[in-house]
This record gives C-alpha cells, structure tokens and sequence, in this order.
C-alpha cells in the first residue's frame, strides 16, 4: 500500500537527485503572473444598473480567487483611470457617492487591496498589439506591463473581463504580435476573461517556464482543480526523465481533471467508452485488468492512504507501453467527486 508513513510529504525536502519536493517558495512578493488590465475598470457603457452590478459581480468573482498577496497585479495608472462618466477609479471606490454600489464596491476595495500596485516601467510603454489578423489596438497600461513581463520567459496572464470589448481577444493562450523600438516581436500570453479559465492558465505555466521537478506541487491546486494529490507521490519514481515526463504528466493530470468524472457518468461506467474518449485526446487510460484484482499483492499496491482514509487507485495512465504510469481513483463522493492522484511510477506488478 501506498502511504505518506516513512517518506517525506509534498511539503519536505528528501530527494538528493533534484526530483524531491521542497517547501513552496513561489510566493514572493515579486512574483505576481496575473495583472488586471485598466479596461476591467470601465464601466461607461453600461449605462443600466442592472449591467453595473453585473460587471462589477464578474469582477469580483473573478478576482477572489487571485487576490491572495501574490498572485495578482495591477498598475498604479488604473486608480486614475475613467471608470465611469466624469468619475475616476479611486473616487468610485473610496466615495460613498461615486457612483458604485455599496456592497459591491467594499468588496472590490477589499481584492484590490490584496493585490500588488505596480508603478509601470519604460519597457511598459503601451504601443501598439495585435492578435492573429485582429486589428492593431494600443492596450492599456497594465496589458503592456503583462506582455513586457511574459517577452522576459515570464508566464503571464492578463485579466480582461467578458463585458471588456476592447481588445476584444479570446480566453486562452494568444500569440501577441508587439511593436518594440526595435520592430515588432511575438509574446506567448494568456487572457482571462472567467474564473473557469484560470486552470488552463496554470497548466501553461508548467511548459511555459519549465517549471523544475521541485515545484511541480506548487501549482496543482490551481492547475487542477478538481484533482486530489497523494503526500507519497514522487516525480523520481517515474523511469523517464522529468524533461520526457512533463508535458505528458500536464496534459493526463489537465484531461482527468476537465473529462473524467464527467466521461464516466456519460458512459454510464462503460469503460471502453471512458478508454475510446481519451483516446481520441491522445491519452491512453485503462483500469486494472482482473488478472491484477485477482493477484493480492499487486491489488494492495494500488492502495493509497490520504487524509486519514484508503482509496483504490484502480485506473491509470500511461506514457508508454511499458513505462511511466500514474494511477488514479473513481471519483471519491466524500470529497465532491474529485480524484485522487495516488502513484507515479514506472510500472507496478500486474
């Protein structure tokens, strides 16, 4: 059985050969990866206050996962942006008659507070971008500070809300085409425009930076939400490389995450549909066979212990046929169907 018990956890610092995990040093002050952009604090088109409260809901909810002391940035340019008609940014927020309404703007007051104010630099210069064939639009002063950072090897995100038309690119990873005083350049960066998008925003953040093996465990729980991770598991324990390993490892952990509770329940428990549906994404997942169910000793591997309970891991992936495997359980009720993540290995006994 797998368990914590005799091995380091996530947390701990054991393994001399780099693949170990060490305490999560991530959170330093100056190593925000999501700016706001000053295009989510302008609300003069909605002119209903339906609409106002509605984008101002959007905001909030978008921001409280973010707002943490680290995670988030945005320019100081933004307090003296035009939120509204003849009404400045900091005016709204610290004056009872600026114009938003009381609970909503506590709340924004409270997340922004949580954020880190950055005074925006040379290289923040707003010029002019653009995305695919999508027209040349000179951003704000936040999205240039984001791209600036991202064209430094930084993975960055940038945070414009569904109500913000302009610049009107999609969620998701962009290629951004940059003017520069030497010409025009491409930077890689996300845009966020819902909560729901933040995962795949943190799973790109692993190829993105090469993230080493000693901090894969510092963002799972953004990048995969709905996943639980087992203390024992050890990147070391794969026979591949954690080079070879890594954009595989992202792309199973992303798929379980998004796709397997829902694929199961949509098969009615049908695993060669479960099978045929990864498959098609160029993942291979199977259950255990019965020859294994059958055999004690390679049954009890699969067990794993976490947080007090014992859970089967009685599907895995694998990266090759006869190499690399990461074992994983049915969704777990008790824990609002998420699942657990319980081994990396090379191969176990069959």
């Amino acid at each position: 059985m797998h368990d914590a018990a005799g091995e380091t956890g996530k947390c701990g610092q054991d393994l001399p050969d780099g693949t170990g995990v060490v305490p999560d040093d991530h959170a330093t002050a100056d190593d925000y990866r999501v700016v706001v952009g000053e295009e989510c604090f302008d609300w003069r088109q909605l002119r209903d206050p339906g609409s106002l409260r509605d984008a101002l809901g959007m905001l909030n909810e978008s921001l409280q996962p973010l707002a943490d002391g680290r995670t988030a940035a945005f320019v100081d340019a933004a307090y003296d942006a035009e939120c509204l008609p003849s009404t400045k940014l900091i005016d709204a927020l610290y004056s009872p008659g600026g114009g938003l309404f009381h609970d909503d703007r506590i709340r924004l007051q409270k997340l922004l507070d949580k954020c880190r104010v950055v005074q925006p630099a040379e290289a923040d210069l707003p010029r002019p971008v653009r995305v695919a064939d999508g027209p040349e639009r000179e951003p704000s002063w936040g999205v240039a500070h984001a791209l600036a950072r991202a064209a430094d090897g930084r993975a960055m995100s940038v945070l414009l809300m569904p109500y913000v038309p302009q610049p009107d690119w999609p969620s998701g990873w962009l290629t951004v085409t940059r003017m520069t005083e030497e010409g025009y350049d491409e930077v890689r960066a996300h845009v966020l425009r819902c909560p729901a998008d933040a995962s795949g925003f943190w799973r790109g953040v692993y190829t993105y930076e090469r993230v080493p093996a000693e901090r894969f465990f510092a963002f799972t729980q953004d990048a995969f939400p709905r996943l639980l991770f087992a203390d024992s598991l050890r990147l070391h324990h794969f026979k591949g490389s954690y080079a070879d390993v890594l954009p595989w490892l992202v792309r199973l952990l992303g798929a379980l995450d998004e796709h397997f509770a829902r694929t199961l329940a949509e098969c009615g428990g049908d695993q060669n549909q479960v099978m045929r549906r990864f498959k098609a994404l160029d993942l291979e997942v199977s259950p255990e066979s019965p020859n294994t169910k059958k055999n004690a000793k390679a049954w009890e591997q699969r067990t794993v212990r976490h947080e007090g309970a014992t859970y089967r891991c009685e599907w895995h992936g694998k990266r090759l046929w006869d190499r690399d495997r990461v074992h994983f359980s049915l969704p777990i009720p008790e824990h609002d169907d998420r699942i657990l993540v319980g081994i990396f290995v090379g191969h176990l006994a069959t």
